[in-house]
């Protein structure tokens, strides 16, 4: 089977993949140990980007004034800092760590239908506050912490049990652009089940009052979240949303779980609600307005949502059949060069693939938010960004992309502007150079490619996953590394696609564990370790490439104001 590449892996954790496509991905994960190895290294970084992206729109005090004031109401305690470190580093056991950002499932609950009122504008108490799930599950947006505030998070104290396994819904939270639902499960011992043994077997279909499904089952997509033992599961609505399915303000949540680890069983909840206060207090702003890109990518911005947990905007993507022409025929060239008759498929959609980044900026032209589909925190612009829960999808050459914020209301940031800040390019590279891993740590290979420098300064090969320091990086992979450096040529932004072969011809996959950061220039400079997870020798001779690099364009002109 084909080895999953940077993308793919990406797209999984963004739950930006099918159901089927999910499952197919992990099971390839459960024989490779590679794929293993890049999708930790992402993780890890996805970690480091979620926390440099969050703000805090209270003090740092906060909770402590509300502890004051909410006597004799004990939180839970803090993690021991050894379960601090042990979540926060990439262990063997590759499927918890997974799907603790990624997982699918949903909760469910058997036979059991309770009415759900949301929406009331009435604002918690301090109590309510600080006890609330939404609040203190980890991997929780600050949309969701904003519903509690406002009082759109109704606390629910549901139990049910089969097969000995017994499940609690602990809160509910909905809107028109997404639901979501927070459970615990408990066994017949009476002890908690680790929320990542409640995956897969799941239907979430939202219906009307009468039964009739308006969406689902997982239309338009879900994801997870735990904190210990709870679980958060929420759906997005932006399929009944581009489809123009109008949402009724009475609908039911349906939500059944057949199988809980290794456990079979029939869990279901049918959950009424009330949507229309919510949908009062949702705003819909139609744009319709579009922009062609120097690179020939059209940038369509359809319309504004403004929902009491998120602001969503929908955009449409494509290129113009000029540009798609231009880069099928640099594709068959490569193609052709190959002397296979084929080119690596991922590395042909690479090629294809146009990002962006853009600013949403106040009254007062400040930048209150931004989206950025680079994935590097060190050079990403992304401010206030809800990077789970929001789909894309592809027709027909067009792709409709949804990207979600903290809430924007107006009456704290006035009318918004939308601002196109750059177009990502991805260009055939074909740098290739011979080293000697001996000879690096007395004399650093300096190379040059199209402008970027590259100095690859060390060789180690590990044998171990004993944790080890290269460079700025703590490498715990076996396999051999290399530490590197590098100053990019203007404008790009990333070098992907490494390969990397040894004096008898095998060749390897490696990946680049990097700090990226950008001077007064602009120029982007990088430090970091170059991994090649399956060497399993000391090599005499290495041969490095890669074939992608990615630029970042800046030549872009256009703002729309969001009336």
């Amino acid at each position: 089977m084909k080895c999953m590449k940077s993308n793919q892996l990406i797209a999984y954790m963004e739950n930006r993949l099918s159901p089927l496509e999910s499952i197919w991905l992990e099971e390839h994960l459960e024989t490779c140990s590679e794929c293993r190895r890049q999708l930790g290294l992402y993780m890890d970084t996805w970690d480091s980007f979620d926390a440099a992206m969050s703000e805090a729109d209270v003090p740092p005090d906060f909770t402590e004034q509300i502890l004051d004031k909410v006597t004799p109401y004990v939180p839970a305690a803090e993690p021991a800092a050894e379960d601090v470190k042990a979540n926060t580093a990439f262990t063997k056991d590759w499927k918890k760590r997974s799907v603790a950002i990624v997982k699918k499932i949903t909760i469910t609950v058997a036979s059991l239908a309770i009415a759900v009122s949301l929406g009331t504008f009435v604002s918690p108490t301090f109590a309510d506050y600080v006890k609330s799930f939404f609040n203190n599950t980890e991997k929780v947006d600050q949309g969701m912490i904003d519903a509690v505030q406002q009082g759109f998070v109704h606390p629910l104290d549901l139990k049910t049990a089969d097969q000995g396994i017994t499940l609690e819904v602990k809160e509910f939270m909905a809107d028109p652009v997404r639901i979501a639902v927070i459970a615990e499960a408990k066994g017949p011992d009476g002890q908690y089940i680790d929320p990542d043994d409640m995956r897969m077997y799941v239907n979430f279909v939202i219906k009307d009052k009468s039964g009739v499904p308006v969406l689902g089952p997982m239309g338009g997509g879900w994801t997870t979240s735990k904190d210990n033992h709870s679980l958060m599961v929420q759906q997005e609505l932006t399929e009944a949303i581009s489809s123009g399915i109008e949402i009724p303000d009475d609908l039911i949540a349906e939500i059944r779980w057949t199988k809980i680890g290794s456990t079979s069983g029939n869990w279901q909840i049918d959950i009424p609600i009330d949507m229309s206060q919510a949908k009062a207090a949702t705003k819909t702003v139609m744009i319709d307005k579009q922009y062609t890109s120097p690179q020939g990518l059209t940038v369509g911005l359809k319309r504004a949502i403004f929902a009491p947990s998120v602001t969503l905007l929908s955009l449409d993507t494509r290129i113009s059949p000029e540009v798609k022409e231009r880069i099928e025929a640099a594709i068959s060239k490569q193609t052709d060069s190959t002397g296979t008759g084929t080119l690596d498929s991922f590395v042909a959609h690479q090629l294809k693939s146009y990002q962006l980044s853009y600013e949403l900026i106040d009254e007062r032209g400040q930048v209150v938010a931004a989206w950025d589909d680079l994935f590097d925190p060190g050079l990403s612009i992304a401010k206030r960004s809800i990077v789970n829960g929001i789909s894309e999808k592809e027709d027909g050459g067009t792709v409709t992309l949804w990207h979600s914020f903290s809430p924007l209301p107006s009456d704290k940031y006035g009318k918004l502007t939308f601002k196109l800040h750059s177009v990502y390019t991805s260009e055939w590279a074909d740098f290739h150079a011979k080293l000697t891993p001996a000879q690096l740590i007395q004399k650093p290979a300096s190379l040059e490619y199209n402008g970027n420098q590259l100095q690859f300064k060390k060789f180690v090969w590990k044998q171990d996953e004993a944790k080890l320091m290269i460079g700025d990086k703590e490498v715990s992979d076996r396999g051999g590394v290399l530490e590197v450096e590098a100053a990019f040529a203007k404008g790009v932004v990333n070098l992907e696609e490494w390969k990397v072969k040894d004096e008898k011809g095998m060749e390897y996959e490696a990946y680049l564990q990097k700090t990226s950061s950008r001077d007064e220039n602009g120029l982007v400079t990088v430090r970091g370790a170059l991994i090649i997870p399956q060497l399993d020798h000391q090599p005499e001779e290495l041969t490095i490439s890669y074939n992608v690099v990615q630029k970042e364009h800046q030549d872009v002109n256009w703002q729309i104001p969001i009336e």
